[in-house]
């Protein structure tokens, strides 16, 4: 077995190591691995602190002076991974698990690594050609029964939606148990993010907004229009894919069985203790206005109040059904549309997670999304016209800009205004119901679709809020706030993520 204390050492040093793995009293050795020329899967185990008891993936090898060092990135631990992934290999580990690997045929001739920007992330990723064939090799680092991308990439594979499957491999820890996924080898789609796009066209709007706001009603609305024009076949092709891409996941995960009813009493029981708790942590949100946290709160509590009544008159209930599960921009590509990073939170039927999950869940993340991007690059455009911080334009969209000069207020009102009017129009192309704009709709939206789009979006919401309180992020809470503020509110006023604001 591997000694703990180089290990130590490693993982001492180790940029991928999240903040609770780095706060155990120590990390052990649970089991590993042999994969032959000084190669070693290390399977750590975290204790004490927040993350005790937590696994931990580390590919090890001995270095030229016989040291212990990191595997993933190198040429010789992908080429044997990929090598066993083809042969299907099954290796025994130290403690008396497996290693199983499986794949899609057979081995390539050549593996070769290329240079890749792989930034940070949590797991490893390395590009590959496999017989001059671009692929992905990632290594997850926390592995667990969360894990499902690569178990979906082979469900999915040659459907056209996601990346071509190779293979994967996981641990079968000993005595059996779920397989835990270790990693997988996927084709390489060198596609372009809807964040791109989406970025250039709203930075080139800002010039236009120069000499100040359009005059008259619905001004500013056409000339938002009229700048996505280009845009606007992107964004509805995208949206036909997302609709064929919710087929297929009905289709190839639910074979056919009748959809489950979304558990709407347990979601909204968890939003409001939820709701509660971020309110009473909320007194001590000091960068954040008490008035803006004590009207957004009760806006949160209004809306599931509202939700609550309209499900309760409900005769029937609303069906589930599968979805990406995390989609962000940078996850829908464009040219050609796909998706990648799948994390569906179940893989069929009668597996739990299942019946909590709907298409319209990837609607409202994208939705969220662009509430994100669009405050986020107003916030930053703001604060360079007016020679500030993008943290002090960001607060002022939550009193109007109470804080600043005149011409500071109407400055940062007419950008946020402009990228407010510019985000419900690339919603409506690329999220809204098929009469929106033209084109396909991006979801199976089912009866009650309104209902339930309203509370997946307060779900998510709450989700974002607790996350930027935990981490003390008041710049990303003050964009949820300013849109929980719009909560609360009977139809018409408060209309779907596609019309809100």
């Amino acid at each position: 077995m591997t000694s703990d204390t180089p290990l130590r050492e490693l993982l001492r040093a180790a940029a991928w190591l999240p903040e609770d793995g780095r706060r155990a009293d120590r990390h052990e050795v649970a089991d590993e691995a042999d994969l032959g020329d000084g190669l070693r899967l290390v399977v750590t185990t975290a204790v004490g602190g927040p993350a005790d008891g937590r696994r931990f993936l580390v590919p090890v090898r001995e270095d030229a002076d016989g040291r212990t060092a990191e595997a993933p990135g190198t040429e010789l631990f992908d080429r044997t991974c990929v090598r066993l992934v083809a042969s299907g290999a099954r290796i025994p580990t130290a403690r008396g698990g497996h290693v199983v690997f499986r794949g899609s045929g057979p081995a390539p001739r050549t593996v070769r690594s290329r240079p890749f920007d792989r930034g940070w992330s949590s797991n490893s990723l390395s590009l590959l050609d496999l017989d001059g064939r671009p692929h992905l090799h990632k290594t997850y680092r926390s592995p667990g029964p969360e894990v499902r991308e690569p178990e979906l990439l082979r469900l999915l594979d040659g459907g056209g939606h996601t990346p071509r499957w190779f293979g994967d491999y996981s641990y079968v820890p000993p005595g059996g148990g779920p397989p835990l996924p270790l990693g997988v080898v996927y084709a390489y789609i060198p596609g372009t993010g809807m964040d791109v796009p989406l970025r250039e066209n709203l930075r080139a709007l800002w010039p236009k907004l120069a000499a100040g706001a359009p005059a008259g009603p619905g001004a500013l609305d056409d000339l938002v229009r009229a700048h996505l024009a280009p845009l606007a076949g992107t964004l509805t092709a995208a949206r036909a894919f997302l609709g064929s891409f919710h087929e297929e996941l009905r289709v190839r995960l639910g074979g056919g069985a009748p959809p489950a009813a979304y558990p709407v009493e347990r979601v909204l029981d968890a939003a409001g203790a939820r709701t509660a708790a971020l309110a009473a942590r909320g007194r001590d949100e000091a960068a954040l206005p008490g008035p803006v946290l004590d009207a957004a709160f009760r806006a949160l509590d209004a809306e599931a109040a509202l939700l609550r009544t309209a499900f309760a008159a409900r005769a029937e209930p609303v069906p589930a059904g599968p979805c990406h599960g995390d989609l962000h921009l940078s996850h829908l590509l464009t040219d050609p549309p796909r998706v990648i990073d799948v994390s569906t939170p179940a893989t069929g039927p009668g597996r739990p997670g299942w019946e909590e999950q709907s298409p319209l869940e990837d609607l409202v993340a994208l939705g969220r999304a662009l509430e994100y991007f669009s405050a986020d690059e107003a916030a930053d455009h703001s604060a360079r016209l007016l020679g500030t911080d993008s943290t002090r334009t960001m607060l002022a969209t939550l009193d109007g800009g109470a804080g600043l000069s005149p011409a500071g207020r109407a400055t940062t009102l007419l950008v946020s205004g402009a990228a407010d009017a510019w985000r419900r129009q690339v919603a409506a192309l690329l999220l809204g119901p098929a009469d929106a704009a033209g084109g396909e709709a991006a979801g199976r939206a089912p009866d009650g679709g309104e209902e339930l789009r309203r509370l997946l979006h307060l779900r998510r919401l709450l989700h974002e809020l607790d996350y930027n309180f935990a981490h003390a992020r008041p710049y990303h809470a003050a964009i949820d706030l300013r849109h929980a503020l719009l909560l609360g509110r009977t139809p018409p006023l408060a209309r779907t993520l596609t019309t809100r604001i």
